[in-house]
Parts: structure tokens; sequence; C-alpha cells
């Protein structure tokens, strides 16, 4: 078996929850579009690629894909995500598992206000969101202003005034207002099935983020907000790892967003005994799976900061191995 993890980033971790599922001689290959890419180190072989944005990335995916015997795709990068969507059927005709979801799907996922147009019409909480200064006019300060397809929080901004509204508004081209709501933060992981169906959960909460990543974390089980995200999974039917966050206010669940990917926290959910990677391995093996809800409250997570390195030459060229072939490999 032959697993792409693409744009796998900083998330080598993900890579070693998933040995213990994999028999010898299967691998995991990663992609990014730089040799400084922590996560190539937890891979067995990893390739440069063009940016995402390039018109040469998805062919070059595709092409890697039959190059390296490909069984199944994942992606670690909402941009990302949008765009294999696209190349999804293109995939399966290959007899490769998309671990992604459709490109209709991929699109309201990653963008905000297609989201908030989702989610409000299906009665489901959520913030509410404009496209331009005048049509917020009813928000109340403050209120976030952040990129209407942005990641990560990146360029993410509190209005707390309307002269603050207006510069943040200006920052970029295609940026959206929403209301901010208030209460328990929390986030809602699950992994859903290759049609979308919820087959594993976890629920935790935020305990330390910085700058979008989650570096604490402690899980919690409540049955109001377990039912919530089997139902939310439901309506989005995202194949492979989703994160919701969502914020309570009394008996009320607000859904901030969805992203159909592992999210920064995972790690709590796995100590938890969710194991995903268990769960998509499975899904790739075409074992027949059905939904398991458990793992263990008041398990916390900690991030903790590890350096690689060494003598440049020897640390990309011996230890990783860089090899120059149309694609780079690593």
């Amino acid at each position: 078996m032959n697993l792409l993890f693409s744009c796998i980033g900083k998330r080598g971790y993900i890579a070693d929850f998933f040995r213990p599922h994999l028999a010898t001689g299967d691998r995991i290959i990663g992609t990014g579009n730089t040799r400084w890419t922590p996560g190539f180190r937890a891979c067995d072989a990893a390739f440069l690629m063009p940016d995402i944005v390039d018109e040469h990335y998805l062919p070059a995916v595709l092409e890697l894909c039959e190059r390296e015997h490909v069984d199944a795709v994942l992606s670690f990068s909402d941009p990302d995500v949008y765009r294999l969507s696209q190349v999804r059927t293109q995939l399966e005709a290959r007899g490769i598992v998309p671990l992604i979801p459709t490109a209709e799907v991929a699109e309201i996922s990653y963008d905000k206000y297609r989201m908030f147009q989702f989610l409000s019409a299906r009665g489901i909480a959520t913030p509410k969101t404009a496209l331009t200064v005048e049509s917020a006019e009813d928000f109340t300060f403050p209120m976030y202003v952040k990129p209407r397809r942005g990641s990560g929080s990146h360029h993410t901004f509190l209005a707390r005034d309307q002269r603050e509204l207006d510069t943040f508004f200006n920052y970029a081209p295609d940026m959206i207002i929403q209301e901010r709501a208030v209460g328990e933060e929390f986030d809602i992981e699950v992994c859903g099935g290759l049609d979308g169906s919820p087959l594993g959960l976890c629920t935790w909460r935020k305990l330390q983020s910085r700058l979008g990543e989650t570096e604490a974390a402690q899980t919690f089980r409540d049955s109001a907000v377990i039912d919530f995200g089997v139902h939310l999974a439901r309506l989005l039917r995202v194949p492979g790892p989703m994160d919701v966050d969502v914020v309570r206010t009394g008996e009320s669940l607000t859904v901030l967003e969805a992203n159909a990917r592992f999210g920064g926290g995972y790690p709590v959910s796995h100590l938890a005994g969710a194991d995903f990677p268990r769960i998509l391995v499975g899904l790739i093996k075409g074992e027949p799976l059905e939904m398991n809800l458990s793992f263990a409250p008041d398990v916390v997570m900690m991030k903790r900061l590890d350096v690689i390195g060494g003598p440049h030459e020897p640390f990309f060229e011996h230890e990783l191995g860089l090899v120059k072939e149309g694609l780079e490999k690593v």
C-alpha cells in the first residue's frame, strides 16, 4: 500500500500514527513545495511539487500517483483539499482512494461565505457573514474580518470599531465580515467513510492556540455535542477527517467553520483512542466498518518543540536523499 500525504508540512506525527496499521513494504509518500518540510522525515519517500496554485500542480499530482503506484490520497492543507477535489474523479478512475471531499463539498468547506449559506439553510447556527461593509451594518462590534478563503487564522482581525473595520476590510481582496460568537469554544473531529457517513468522532476543548495551531487540548464527552457532530457529518459528508470549530452559548451550538482535513489538535483525539488512521487504512483496504464513537474523556495533549537538522549537505543529500528526476525526489 502506498499512501500519498499531500502538503504534509509539519504533520509528520500523523504519519507516525499510521505506522502501526501498515504492513511491511507499505509506504507513506509526502509532498511539499520546499525541501524545508519537517514532515518529510516521517515519510518513506517525498517529492517536491509545484505550488498549489500553479497550472502544472494537478497534472504533477496525477503523474506522481501513477509513477509511485499510489493507493490513496490524503491532504493536510485547506487550499490543497480544494485543488485536489477538482481531480477526484480522475483519481478514482485510476483506482486511487481519494480521502478528500467532492468539489462541491470542498468549495463549501474552503469558502467561509458558502459555509455560512450551507449551514444557515439547514438550520445550523453559524455567525452572520457579510461580503461588504454595508451589509454588516446591523452587526455588533467587535466583529471578525478575515479572508473568504483563508486557512489557519492567517490575516484574521478583530475589528472593535468602524475605523478598524474599514481598515481591515481593505487589507486584501475578497475579505468577509463575521459576527463574533461568544461562549465555550471546542472542536468536534469526525472521520467519515468513503460516502461521508461518520465512522469515528472525538470532542475536545482547545486550551491553548497560537496562530491557528492547537498546542494544548483536553477531551470531553457530552451526548448532545456528540449527536450534533454526527448530524453535521451526515449533512457535509466528508470522506476522511474533518475538524469542526464550535462555540456553545447556553444550550446553543454555533459552528464557526468545518475543515475537511486533520485538525491541528488531532493528536488528543488519537491519544483518547479515536484512532482515525486505523479507520482510514480499513477504508483503503475495503474492510467493512461500523460507526464507533468511543473515546476517553479527560485525555490531555500538549505539543513540544522538536529540532531536526545538521550539516547542510549530509542532511539534505544523504539523510533525506534528495535526487532530481523530473519531480525532485527527497
